[in-house]
């Protein structure tokens, strides 16, 4: 397909393929590139902590793990929540899902004993969590 101008003129269908492929490199060059983060916290969404947290502790709460070893770690959470996103989202979205989840796992029927090792494996994390 030539034209008067001496240029080829090529179907903007055939582009698709190509246009496509370009941008696909070029995210992909800019994906491998690592952001700059020096001195940024990591990202801590204060419900999903909240309901990990509490399921965790909520278990081992149900296999019989001690109260005041389950109040230390409520406790430590807290502070580091409170550290991480402040006092507003602590109390509105991280104490109201740690809550909710621990009265689910302490209402529903007695854990095995492999879930009750792994929920006592997750308590002894919980306490050494910085």
């Amino acid at each position: 397909m030539g034209s008067a101008t001496g240029r080829t003129c090529v179907p903007i269908p055939a582009l698709i393929p190509a246009l496509m492929l370009a941008g696909l490199v070029a995210g992909a060059a800019r994906a491998e590139t690592a952001p700059d983060v020096s001195g940024a916290r990591p990202l801590v969404i204060p419900q999903v902590e909240g309901e990990r947290q509490g399921k965790v502790l909520g278990r081992a709460l149900a296999c019989g793990a001690e109260r005041g070893r389950i109040e230390r770690v409520l406790r430590a959470g807290r502070e580091r929540m409170l550290a991480a996103v402040g006092r507003a989202l602590t109390e509105e979205r991280y104490a109201l899902a740690l809550d909710d989840a621990m009265r689910l796992e302490t209402s529903l029927p007695a854990p095995s004993p492999g879930a009750c090792d792994k929920a006592l494996a997750g308590l002894e994390r919980l306490e050494k969590a910085p």
